[in-house]
């Protein structure tokens, strides 16, 4: 009963922010422009602060997995090399199957990633997950680019790519707080304490925009395509690589960022890469709007699973 109740506990917050969120966009309080505009701010502001304070004040007696990235990144490649040999065998129409490849391997790790990891574990060092998007966000970005380029109307240029990287807020503050960290900086009392502020509002914020952004529109016309990537990004991939990280020992806080990169959401930001690069914007969306709408279920689950199994 104890880890169906911290499962719960842990979902249940998560969940009711995003209904929130859904309900005030449905009543007009939060209008559809609002939405992008809040997740801008989320996106190059409130979780940038969160990621780089999170870093820069990891205690310097935190044992950092390096066998964890290793799994994560390597999961992360050979999971995406699997989808462009496989998912062009289960689709025909090219505009779909960069999309589909897209949404079964490119996990919203930042926006509901962290925040879990926060929940699961109150009032510890939980700095692995916000190092770990100097890892994922890179992968995910760049084969998602090379995917909608290969089966889409988008232009692959190595230069940009690189470049989209570089200046990807969320790798630029895990970098920063990741140097600050190094060499052992201490900001005065009012320069943390405003981070600190900043950075407590990523999480619900974050949160709550996702919620606002969450819309179905005509699933029933790609229903087919659904139910090949909402069963793989929310219960085949998280349960194939989280099986082989612990086989591997791991356990805890990184563990849980395992679940996050295999387990998470389609990222919202595949909406808009997808359309810019000539995919099929409704099918991301509805990828999108699905897939953070069930994972609710498929955290519970899995979070249950690993609290009654001793794994976090």
């Amino acid at each position: 009963m104890d880890d169906f109740l911290f499962a719960l506990n842990t979902v249940l917050p998560l969940l009711l922010l995003m209904v929130t969120g859904w309900f005030c966009r449905r009543i007009g309080l939060l209008p559809d422009h609002l939405v992008k505009d809040v997740n801008q701010l989320v996106y190059r502001v409130f979780l940038p602060v969160n990621l780089c304070y999170s870093v820069m004040n990891t205690p310097y007696d935190t044992e950092i997995s390096g066998l964890a990235f290793f799994l994560i990144s390597g999961g992360l490649l050979v999971q995406f090399g699997f989808l462009f040999l496989v998912v062009p065998h289960l689709e025909k129409d090219r505009k779909k199957i960069g999309v589909m490849i897209q949404a079964m391997g490119r996990a919203n790790y930042a926006f509901f990633g962290i925040p879990l990891v926060a929940m699961l574990f109150p009032g510890q060092d939980t700095s692995l997950a916000a190092l770990m998007v100097t890892v994922t966000v890179p992968i995910y970005n760049t084969m998602s680019v090379i995917a909608l380029c290969i089966w889409g109307e988008g232009e692959m240029k190595p230069g940009k790519i690189v470049l989209n990287i570089l200046k990807n807020p969320l790798i630029v503050s895990s970098l920063l707080g990741f140097a600050l960290w190094l060499l052992h900086f201490q900001p005065p009392a009012f320069l943390k304490n405003t981070m600190s502020d900043l950075a407590k509002i990523a999480t619900p914020l974050a949160l709550f925009t996702l919620g606002g952004a969450i819309q179905f529109s005509s699933a029933k016309a790609h229903i087919r395509q659904l139910l090949i990537v909402i069963p793989w990004r929310l219960f085949i991939a998280p349960l194939v690589f989280m099986a082989i990280c612990v086989a591997c020992g791991i356990r805890g806080v990184a563990l849980a960022c395992a679940f996050i990169a295999f387990g998470a959401p389609v990222a919202v930001s595949s909406y808009p890469m997808a359309q810019q690069m000539g995919g099929d914007g409704e099918l991301a969306a509805e990828c999108v709007a699905i897939s953070s709408t069930l994972c609710i279920f498929s955290t519970f689950l899995f979070v249950y699973a690993m609290k009654s199994l001793g794994l976090i």
